[in-house]
């Protein structure tokens, strides 16, 4: 072939239809974006995205081209879009004053031409969400419902990314659907409105700022999900929104009231060291994954009425500043509440524990409520201080072993009509006031080395496997204390008749008073204690 030959062949091949079309597509797209970037006229911006958006389709849906070739080509339209949406507007931080009816006083600027500017501004930009979430739909739809009409749209649209990372948002965007998208640092100025929003892909609002109310009431999101380190300055609403898989929410401050009442999590939940300034509400929560709120901080009400934990649940460390209510949850899974602080009432009223339940040196300073909770794993209160008076009567069902060791009860304790189906243990523990165990039943209980500073009444107990112990053993010689200076009547000790096994007892003499204690048990001065030597100098002999 000659050179004149060869010259013709390849201006051929240049000028094929397909090279044609690809070189038409960059030119309208050059066009197309010059127009998007016009400031001032939004008919022509519009005209921009639009065509944008239809070029990306054109990329994406032309065969004769290798698959990444379509992607790149779109996923450079789509960067273009989105970098716009991350540009700076100044008007932005003023949305809500300029969507009042009225300018404020002292508004600087023009404040009529400035609202007409941002309705502009915000139609704009929010068309190319509304573009993107068309496409999106289009695709989850043929995802879900499958094999009918198959949109003229490649499925290749879920692949692609969409960084709006340091985005500032000044517009509703509830009810769309979006695919890997990163709102990292973004910014929301006015309520963020996410109602009923499709999340899919990876999804990141990391560090954002929420500068007024958000909503994402009834979103779902179907894959992870971050919104670590993230700020809400106002009311933060997630109820009814559904997790499909890792959410993340550590380190979050919510400011305002927060809403996740009736949220689903099918996978992991962590708000581990996030802080709750306001009420929190969790009622009605539904986590199948491990849930985790350790070390969180509520400083409004925490509400997790009628929750259902079927993994671990994780409130180590939490501090909850106002009252906490668990009130008919259900944990599946281990409960693990050891090191909490509670600084008002602490509600565990008909709360089931499944399985184990650690509340190991939980602090309750108020009223806590306990009342008809059923451990039916290992229930573990020790080193636990109760400050404030308990519930009336706890009526608590332990079908498993229950350590109460060095736990201390500041207030009157009532464990009236509890069942403990296995062992249970208080040694070390301190009943600075009265105690009760009327009509508790026991398969054994454990007193050794326990302090009853005032009343102890043990009428109408049962024991069914072995005698209450309260003197220790020869190996180790710790001996329960009860308090002489106490009013004689109120030591009661006195199993049920049916009980297999009840109390040994004699007497006991201290201050010239002679007591009834279980053999073993010993009397105390109260006013013996030696702070040098950490313990009571004045001790009776056991009972015999």
């Amino acid at each position: 072939m000659n050179l004149n030959k060869l010259l013709t062949v390849l201006r051929q091949r240049k000028n094929t239809p397909a090279r044609n079309q690809q070189a038409g597509r960059h030119e309208r797209y050059t066009h197309a974006l010059e127009q998007f970037l016009d400031g001032h006229q939004p008919a022509v911006r519009l005209s921009g995205a639009y065509t944008l958006a239809n070029l990306a389709d054109g990329w994406l849906t032309d065969t004769s081209l290798p698959e990444q070739v379509r992607r790149e080509e779109a996923q450079t339209i789509i960067d273009a879009l989105t970098g716009c949406i991350r540009t700076p507007y100044p008007l932005a931080q003023k949305r809500q004053v300029l969507e009042s009816d009225e300018a404020p006083e002292g508004y600087e600027g023009n404040f009529a031409r400035d609202q007409v500017a941002l309705r502009e501004e915000q139609l704009v930009r929010r068309t190319v969400f509304m573009e993107f979430s068309r496409r999106l739909a289009a695709i989850t739809k043929s995802n879900e419902e499958s094999q009918h009409a198959v949109p003229p749209i490649s499925p290749i649209w879920a692949d692609l990314r969409f960084d709006f990372g340091g985005a500032p948002i000044f517009y509703p965007l509830r009810q769309l659907h979006f695919q890997n998208a990163d709102f990292a640092s973004a910014a929301f100025y006015g309520p963020a409105d996410f109602f009923g929003a499709t999340f899919h892909g990876d999804t990141s609002f990391s560090a954002a700022q929420f500068t007024a109310d958000a909503s994402f009431h009834g979103a779902n999101f179907n894959d992870w999900v971050g919104f670590s380190a993230a700020h809400f300055a106002g009311a933060a609403t997630f109820s009814g929104a559904h997790f499909a898989d890792v959410a993340s929410f550590a380190t979050v401050t919510f400011t305002g009231e927060t809403d996740f009442s009736d949220a689903v999590f099918s996978a992991v939940a962590d708000f581990a060291v996030a802080s709750f300034e306001s009420d929190a509400n969790f009622s009605r929560l539904n986590t199948a994954g491990i849930a985790s709120f350790a070390a969180v901080t509520f400083g409004g009400e925490a509400i997790f009425t009628a929750s259902t934990f079927h993994d671990e649940a994780h409130f180590a460390a939490s501090v909850f500043n106002r009252p906490a209510v668990f009130s008919k949850s259900l944990f599946g899974g281990a409960a693990r509440f050891a090191g909490i602080a509670t600084k008002q009432s602490a509600m565990f009223s008909n709360v089931r524990f499944a399985s184990a339940a650690d509340f190991s040196g939980a602090l309750f300073t108020q009223y806590e409520d306990f009342g008809g909770a059923r451990f039916d794993g290992d229930a573990t209160f020790s080193r636990a201080s109760f400050i404030a008076l308990p519930r009336t009567s706890y009526e608590m069902d332990f079908p498993q072993y229950a350590n109460f060791g060095n736990a201390a009860f500041a207030q009157d304790a009532d464990f009236s009509e509890a069942t403990f189906t296995a062992c249970v243990g208080f040694g070390k523990a301190t009943f600075a006031r009265a105690v009760s165990f009327n009509g508790a039943s026991f398969e054994g209980a454990y007193f050794a080395d326990a302090t009853f500073g005032q009343g102890a009444d043990f009428r109408q107990t049962s024991f069914a496997y072995v005698e209450p112990s309260f003197g220790g053993s020869e190996a180790q010689p710790q001996r329960a204390r009860f308090s002489a200076q106490a009013d004689l009547q109120d030591y009661l000790f006195e199993a049920r008749p049916e009980s297999v096994h009840g109390f040994s007892c004699g007497e006991a003499e201290l201050l010239n008073r002679t007591f009834v204690l279980p053999l073993g048990a010993v009397l105390y001065d109260p006013d013996s204690w030696d702070e040098e030597k950490q313990e009571y100098t004045r001790i009776s002999e056991p009972a015999k």
